[in-house]
């Protein structure tokens, strides 16, 4: 069995790239997305912390709320 990558992994979305244009109208108009990567998760809820409660940008980013409240008491940078 080969642990190197495979065509599989090379279509799929890196969790490192985003989207800025996507990031900016998710903020902009708080409205969910469903086929983001983790990173454009991660800017999208950054975007809208102090705007919205926890839940809503969980709701929009398609996370718990923990997992919002994690990110930013890790300071949006390490889950980044």
């Amino acid at each position: 069995m080969s642990i190197g990558r495979t065509g599989w992994h090379e279509a799929r979305r890196c969790w490192r790239d985003a989207d800025d244009y996507d990031v900016d109208l998710i903020v902009r108009e708080r409205r969910p997305a469903g086929d983001l990567t983790r990173l454009e998760r991660v800017l999208v809820a950054r975007g809208l912390h102090g705007q919205l409660p926890g839940t809503e940008i969980a709701r929009i980013v398609g996370v718990t709320p923990r997992t919002v409240w994690r990110w930013a008491a890790d300071g949006w940078k390490q889950a980044a």
